[in-house]
């Protein structure tokens, strides 16, 4: 950990106490140009004290935040020693895109196992300084650091591998990255901030966001291992214009699978989460958060893409019962739509893995319903119908 475990905690948290709570161990004072993770922080410190989290919880925010801001003081410090960083190219990254629970893991997984690409890993998102080094990339501490916390997680709520494995070597989401920049639904997710989550979600656009995303990415890239960057995150859908003036040539992959199907899960995973970080919220209210957040993102990337040819044109649309089926065939098809080379040691690859994931998947089983959250199949129908009548004949999936 950068913040020692007995650092005091400041009450109430404040804006000003973390800022110079994070300079005070880092030894540093220079935020850097661009100020806009201000506008987040200052909402995240605001939704965690109007909702007034446990002892414990505060704790964990106040340190998160302060280590957060602590590798951003890092990272600046970086960045005006080396300016080679800020000259790293990120080109034509292949982004995944989707609903939570729609395949988008494990599509992204696959897309991972390209010998030439370069999937950024748990453990050097979570932090990303110092920044990853070829040499040691694969034994750095963090990855035990990060990883003794997922046990920890396990310990209290082992149904979590059965929702969503916890490996702190395992390709990493944007959601993470967007966490640096204090605009992530990540927060709502961990810490129960339903004010902060409301304030994010209103937003069709966070300032920031995707240069700071970026940034993360040249950290990475700077040091560490080469290869085209592979991406995934669902809250993508919020702005793939914004996405696009930041990565031009970004090509993205959207998978689809029936929202009716995708909403008690999506909204089981976060109560899971919060179950076992002490953070929970009555499952009612986090069925309807889900439900607002993911209904405005599948219709936000919909309209986009109808109104903007360029975001149309780097998107590619697959089913999730197609990546299931098909895999390999699936893979290579998105690779021929990109004009990218698929090579045999690629498809070798994806076939070892799908046998092992098969396997692994028949350890648990992952069970929810609409009704324990509030939720009605109906509603989503009908409210989604913009996105339905597009891509309906996509969400005919294996659940059925």
């Amino acid at each position: 950990m950068i913040i020692p475990a007995h650092a005091e905690v400041h009450l109430p948290l404040t804006v000003e106490g973390v800022l110079r709570t994070a300079e005070h161990h880092a030894r540093l004072s220079d935020w850097g140009r661009d100020q806009s993770f201000l506008l987040g922080l200052e909402r995240l410190v605001a939704a965690a004290e109007a909702f007034g989290p446990t002892p414990a919880l505060r704790a964990a925010a106040h340190n998160w935040i302060v280590e957060l801001l602590v590798m951003r003081l890092h990272m600046v410090q970086d960045e005006n020693r080396h300016p080679e960083i800020l000259a790293q190219q990120i080109e034509k990254p292949l982004v995944v895109l989707g609903l939570p629970r729609a395949g988008t893991t494990i599509l992204y997984d696959l897309l991972s196992l390209d010998p030439d690409s370069r999937a950024p890993r748990e453990w050097e998102i979570v932090r990303p300084w110092p920044a990853p080094e070829v040499e040691s990339f694969g034994t750095d501490p963090r990855i035990g650091q990060l990883q003794d916390s997922y046990d920890s997680i396990l310990a209290i709520s082992p149904e979590m591998n059965d929702i969503h494995r916890l490996d702190a070597t395992q390709p990493g989401e944007c959601n993470s990255i967007m966490v640096h920049h204090f605009a992530s639904p990540n927060f709502a997710a961990l810490l129960a901030v339903p004010d902060y989550d409301e304030w994010l979600i209103s937003l069709d656009r966070v300032p920031g966001r995707y240069p700071a995303h970026k940034r993360i990415l040249q950290q990475l890239q700077w040091r560490g291992p080469k290869g085209h960057w592979v991406i995934k995150a669902p809250v993508h859908l919020l702005d793939l214009e914004g996405l696009l003036e930041t990565y031009p040539d970004a090509q993205m992959v959207w998978t689809h699978r029936d929202p009716v199907l995708t909403m008690s899960s999506i909204s089981s995973h976060i109560y899971a989460l919060q179950k076992a970080l002490g953070s929970g919220m009555e499952k009612a209210d986090i069925g309807a958060a889900q439900w607002r957040n993911w209904r405005k993102a599948l219709l936000a990337g919909t309209r986009t893409r109808t109104e903007i040819p360029a975001v149309e044109q780097a998107i590619l649309d697959i089913s999730n019962r197609d990546v299931i089926v098909d895999p390999v065939g699936t893979v290579e098809r998105i690779y021929a739509h990109f004009d990218r080379p698929f090579s045999a040691e690629f498809a070798e690859g994806i076939r070892h893995f799908v046998r092992h994931h098969k396997g692994a998947a028949r350890r648990g089983k992952h069970r929810h319903s609409l009704e324990e959250y509030d939720l009605n199949g109906e509603v989503i129908r009908r409210e989604l119908d913009e996105y339905y009548q597009r891509f309906g004949h996509l969400c005919q999936t294996l659940d059925r």
